[in-house]
C-alpha cells in the first residue's frame, strides 16, 4: 500500500516567481490560532545529537501510525465520519478497509452521493465503477489515518518548541526547506509543517500541514492493535472551524486471503483507480497595486487532479476578504505540472498565495 505523503516529498513543482525589489517588504505573520502551540520561543536543532533526538521522536510517532508498513498485521478497520465546509461532498460518511499486505487490500467509502470500492490484487489497483476525483474530505480522512507523518530529515531545517497540550508536555517539531532562515525567531512561519508529539509516549497529538489547519488526535478512547495505539477520534480544524470529525469504530485482525478481496474473478466491470498522491506545499506569487507595505499570504487548500487541474479548493483562514477571494479564484483557474506517471493520481495541496507590490 502506498504512503502518499512520503511519495511526493520531493515532487518537482514549477513555481511562480516574482522579481525581488531593492527593499523586500516584510511578510504578514500567520493569523493567531488557539491550536497553534508553537507560538513562543523556538530552538533550532543544529547539532547531530539534537537532530537525532528529534528525528527519533517523530519516527516513533510515524511507525505507530503506519498500518500499511510491509510485514504489519493484516486488519479490518471501520470508520464513521462527518464532513463539512464549502467543498464537494459533505455530510455523514462511512469507510471500511481490509488490508492484508501491500497490494492486497480493499476499501470502501460512502459520503453524500459518492460511493467507491477500491481493490488491489495481483499487483494492480482498480475501482468497482468509473468515478471522478475522490472527494477532498475523503482524501483528508485517509491521509490523517494512514500516513499523517511525512518527514525527510536529510537537508530539512528543524526547529522545535515545547508546549503543554491537555496537561501533557509535547514537543512541536517544525520542518521546512534547507533555504529557510536557520534562526530561533519566535513563532511559526508560513513555510513550516508542524508535528506536535507527546514527549513521553511518542504519540502524535497535533499535525499541521499549514498554518490554520490542524489535525487533532484524541487517545481518550484509544484502540490497541498489535503494539500500536490508535486514536479513537480525529478532528480536522480549518480556519477555526471543524471540517472533519472521524471516529475509529473498531479494528480487528483481517481474515481470508487476497483472492477473497476480489468480488468478480474475471474482473469484468473493474476500472483503473485514481490513486491518492501526497500532500504538497508550494507558493504562488501574484502582484498587487504598487505601494503594498507587506507581503500578504493567503493559504488555499486544494485537490489537484489529472492534468494538473484543480478539482476542488477552499480557503484555510476564514473568509479572507477580497484577497482571499482573489487567491481562491487564481488557484481554481491554474494548472499545475505534476509528475509523469503511468498511474493516475490526484494530490492534496496547500498553496501559499503571496500578494506582493509590483
Amino acid at each position: 500500500m502506498f504512503s502518499p505523503r512520503r511519495l511526493l516529498a520531493f515532487l518537482p513543482i514549477v513555481l511562480s516567481i516574482c522579481c525581488a525589489a531593492q527593499s523586500t517588504p516584510p511578510v504578514t505573520p500567520p493569523p493567531a490560532d488557539p491550536l497553534e502551540l508553537a507560538n513562543g520561543a523556538m530552538h533550532v536543532a543544529s547539532t547531530p545529537q539534537e537532530r537525532e533526538a528529534v528525528i527519533a521522536l517523530v519516527e516513533k510517532a510515524r511507525q505507530n501510525s503506519d498500518l500499511h508498513s510491509p510485514g504489519s498485521n493484516g486488519f479490518n478497520l471501520k470508520v464513521s465520519f462527518t464532513a463539512s465546509g464549502n467543498v464537494a461532498q459533505t455530510g455523514a460518511g462511512h469507510m471500511e478497509e481490509t488490508w492484508l499486505q501491500p497490494f492486497a487490500f480493499r476499501w470502501t467509502v460512502n459520503l453524500g452521493n459518492y460511493s467507491l470500492t477500491r481493490i488491489s490484487a495481483n499487483q494492480s489497483v482498480f475501482d468497482n465503477r468509473p468515478v471522478g476525483p475522490v472527494p477532498m474530505r475523503v482524501h483528508m480522512l485517509r491521509s490523517a489515518i494512514f500516513w499523517p507523518i511525512s518527514f525527510q530529515p536529510g537537508h530539512t531545517l528543524i526547529r522545535t518548541a515545547t508546549a503543554n497540550w491537555k496537561g501533557k508536555q509535547v514537543t512541536c517539531v517544525l520542518t521546512s526547506g534547507e533555504m529557510s532562515d536557520a534562526t530561533d525567531t519566535p513563532g511559526r512561519r508560513w513555510v513550516e509543517r508542524e508535528f506536535c508529539v507527546d514527549s513521553k509516549t511518542g504519540l502524535l497529538q497535533i499535525l499541521s500541514d499549514a498554518p490554520g489547519v490542524y489535525e487533532i488526535y484524541d487517545y481518550s478512547k484509544a484502540l490497541q492493535f498489535h503494539g500500536r495505539t490508535l486514536p479513537g477520534q480525529i478532528s480536522v480544524i480549518e480556519g477555526g472551524k471543524s471540517v472533519l470529525e472521524a471516529h475509529l469504530d473498531g479494528i480487528q485482525d483481517a481474515s481470508g486471503t487476497a483472492a477473497d478481496l476480489l468480488p468478480v474473478p474475471d474482473r469484468k466491470g473493474h476500472f483503473p483507480a485514481l490513486m491518492l498522491g501526497g500532500t504538497l506545499r508550494f507558493p504562488r506569487v501574484f502582484p498587487v497595486a504598487p505601494g503594498a507595505n507587506a507581503v500578504q499570504p493567503v493559504m488555499v487548500h486544494a485537490i489537484i487532479g489529472e492534468g494538473g487541474r484543480v478539482t476542488d479548493a477552499e480557503l484555510v483562514e476564514g473568509e479572507g476578504g477580497a484577497l482571499g477571494d482573489a487567491a481562491l479564484g487564481l488557484v481554481k483557474q491554474s494548472v499545475y505540472p505534476v509528475e509523469n506517471s503511468r498511474m493516475r493520481r490526484q494530490y492534496e495541496a496547500y498553496i501559499n498565495v503571496k500578494f506582493v507590490s509590483e
